[in-house]
């Protein structure tokens, strides 16, 4: 996956908005805690939405890239 890609969300959990939901893929956003420790997020923007979302990396496996 890469910034600019086009994804689908499959079931995440119930009660999730980001259920069977549609965005643009934008890249990795990762942030550094002051202990060293790196938190491996990735930001999104949802269509119809006019904030971008991040997520975590465990996200990541309910994403499919759509050709």
């Amino acid at each position: 996956m890469k910034a600019g890609d086009l994804v689908k969300f499959g079931y995440v959990y119930g009660g999730s908005r980001l259920n069977y939901k549609t965005a643009v893929y934008l890249g990795k956003n990762f942030l550094t805690r002051d202990d060293g420790m790196v938190i491996q997020n990735h930001k999104v923007m949802v269509t119809g939405d006019s904030a971008t979302t991040i997520v975590d990396r465990g996200l990541l496996k309910y994403m499919e890239v759509i050709k």
